[in-house]
């Protein structure tokens, strides 16, 4: 049988490709398939891909046309026959021992999530993302890294959920994660390789304008995550929920995206939606419990009222 099915979407990255796809023929975990999903490339990428197709007995290449990252990976799923499911991003490499070592701690199938530990490539630094384990499944929502592609999953237990990646929107990876956990009984559930497994490849820090106005996709996900948390009636993670989202919101959205917008226009439409959010969906987020921990991040929240809140107007 085999293992794990790794589903690769690629689109637009020869220059990235032969080394993230080199880095998955030489698993040393035998029974593995690596799922191609040519998500309608128009450079090089596919004959990429198809050298690999031939050359490897163990990989299939799928062509579709272009529908973005979450279509790809949902497309991708059809063709998957392993015991557990893997997404990796074709600009992205992984260690040669990673998918053996997050098997391993399968316990023969009973772990529904293992992760692995990884390192931000940024072009003139490396920063390594480390966990050793989690206490809670509490501590997971609030503490998890919500990316896809630093896991496998037990494919089964997918089936039974019957999501997918959000088609056509960004941060459909907390999407998915958050939906995921909901579904989780205890966190003994979760393994954690304490390697480091992924090279996660910072392409480029700009922004286009079009990407910018696509922040708000941010909304949709939230609110997406919070209806589902509501029709299957899991109740006992608010104070997470809303510690986590807006943790991210006035965080990683404001802080890295928003204030580095060039058009001011957008860039106060985007502050002002923050907060309409927050006020709306969070009114009470001050007295969250988790601003109780002494962290850095927790300082700067505290931090944000109306008044430093109209100075990122001026930024």
């Amino acid at each position: 049988m085999t293992k794990i099915s790794i589903i690769v979407p690629i689109y637009n990255v020869e220059k990235y490709l032969k080394r993230s796809l080199d880095s998955l023929v030489n698993q040393t975990l035998e029974d593995i398939e690596i799922i191609l999903v040519d998500d309608g490339s128009t450079d090089n990428s596919h004959k990429i891909a198809e050298d690999y197709k031939e050359n490897y007995s163990n990989v299939l290449l799928v062509t579709k046309e272009n529908g973005g990252l979450s279509d790809a990976r949902n497309f991708g799923l059809q063709y998957a026959s392993g015991e557990y499911i893997a997404f990796i991003d074709s600009d992205d490499y992984v260690e040669s021992q990673m998918f053996e070592r997050m098997y391993n701690l399968s316990e023969n199938g009973r772990k529904k999530i293992i992760e692995s530990n990884f390192l931000w490539e940024f072009p003139d630094k490396n920063v390594k993302d480390v966990v050793k384990k989690y206490n809670s499944l509490n501590e997971y929502l609030v503490k998890g890294r919500v990316v896809a592609w630093n896991k496998i999953y037990k494919k089964s237990w997918l089936d039974t959920l019957d999501f997918k990646f959000p088609v056509g929107r960004l941060y459909e990876d907390q999407d998915f994660f958050f939906k995921m956990v909901a579904n989780l009984q205890n966190i003994e559930e979760i393994a954690v390789d304490d390697h480091i497994g992924v090279h996660y490849v910072q392409r480029s820090n700009s922004i286009s304008y079009n990407e910018s106005t696509r922040i708000r996709d941010i909304f949709w996900i939230y609110n997406d995550i919070i209806e589902y948390y509501r029709v299957h009636k899991v109740t006992c993670y608010k104070d997470e929920m809303e510690y986590r989202f807006t943790r991210n919101l006035l965080g990683n959205v404001l802080i890295r995206k928003v204030l580095k917008q060039k058009d001011r226009k957008l860039k106060r439409e985007l502050l002002s939606e923050i907060k309409s959010y927050i006020d709306t969906n969070f009114p009470n987020w001050k007295r969250n419990k988790y601003l109780n921990e002494r962290s850095k991040q927790n300082l700067y929240l505290k931090m944000v009222n109306s008044i430093t809140y109209k100075l990122f107007y001026l930024y």
